[in-house]
């Protein structure tokens, strides 16, 4: 049996889940599955990976990888020299960001020391990017996303909502994700401002963590929820009525923005190419702040009072198979391509 040896900075979400799928995905194509993270960063440190410091992986390696998956620059880096190390001759180097060889430094270590490596990326935007930093022929390996396993760990609206401390009836919309200047939570809380002038019952609630946190709280008014970061928060989306995405063009994909579709969710989003890929013609767009203004008021129209407690909520069959296309099985037709490249 092959073995593959996964590489990952930590283990903060959304890479546990993104590193699981990938795991299931190459055990399909029959590949013995290694996850080592770095460090741990969640409430809870995923039961079936290994822990590591970046110079003890060797170590803790249980069989020789007949393939290296690494997640992120600092991975990959520790992959090279492993690969050499070990005489692995199969890499693949998966770039979860904009700029992993924007510096020089970078792209001359690359061409020094190259190696058995081939490069992906998570959206078409970031493969595009490797392409104009000299990376040739990246492969397109998405973030995956488990719908029924996701589906299934749901709470009822009702759960999620005393949760999250939110009120039962409200026009609830949520923010998932890190509270980082590349996701541009401020721009969220200044029109949510300007929305709950004519529903002032409506709430909006960040779940997730960050350095911007501080000051957005300085600056919210009533109506506004931090939440923190919740390592249950994919089981808590019943508790919004719309998922709502204010990222910059730093945003490479979205998973969060995915996982509201699995859910069954609205979603609008800023109009930006890493969202766009991720989210597909299934996702409301915006580029104005009046047209984001716009899209909940309409979105809030849709929605009949005796509807609000329906859990969970029903998926429409196109978004469903747009999702699919995320999922680890389409995931495994990507890797098997790849491999066979």
């Amino acid at each position: 049996m092959p073995e593959a040896l996964q590489l990952c900075p930590n283990d903060h979400p959304p890479f546990v889940d993104i590193c699981a799928g990938h795991a299931q995905a190459l055990t399909q194509l029959g590949y013995r599955v290694q996850t080592i993270f770095f460090e741990s960063r969640a409430m809870a440190p995923a039961s079936e990976a290994t822990y590591a410091a970046r110079n003890q992986i060797a170590q803790a390696i249980r069989r020789k990888p007949d393939l290296i998956v690494s997640h992120r620059y600092g991975s990959y880096r520790a992959a090279v020299a492993l690969a050499r190390r070990l005489s692995v001759r199969r890499h693949v180097a998966i770039a979860h960001e904009f700029g992993m060889f924007e510096k020089f430094s970078r792209r001359l270590r690359y061409r020094v020391e190259r190696g058995p490596v081939r490069f992906a990326a998570i959206s078409e935007p970031v493969r595009a990017d490797l392409r104009a930093a000299g990376m040739a022929t990246p492969a397109l390996l998405p973030n995956p996303i488990d719908q029924a396993a996701l589906r299934s760990a749901l709470l009822p609206r009702s759960a999620a909502r005393a949760a999250l401390g939110l009120p039962a009836s409200a026009f609830v919309v949520g923010v998932v994700g890190r509270l980082h200047p590349k996701k541009a939570p401020e721009r969220a809380v200044r029109l949510f401002r300007r929305y709950r002038q004519a529903d002032a019952a409506a709430h909006l609630v960040f779940v997730g963590d960050g350095p911007l946190r501080a000051e957005l709280e300085g600056i919210a008014d009533d109506g506004v929820t931090f939440a923190g970061f919740r390592a249950d928060a994919k089981t808590l989306l019943n508790a919004l009525d719309v998922l709502l995405s204010c990222s910059t063009a730093h945003e490479a994909f979205g998973c969060a923005l995915l996982e509201g579709l699995a859910a069954g969710l609205p979603v609008i989003a800023a109009d930006q190419p890493g969202p766009r890929f991720a989210l597909g013609d299934e996702g409301t767009y915006f580029n104005t702040d009046d047209q984001l203004l716009d899209a909940l008021r309409q979105r809030r129209e849709r929605i009949p009072a005796k509807s609000r407690e329906c859990s969970p909520k029903k998926i429409a069959a196109g978004v469903e198979r747009h999702v699919a296309r995320f999922s680890p099985p389409a995931l495994a037709k990507r890797w098997a391509e790849l491999l066979d490249a």
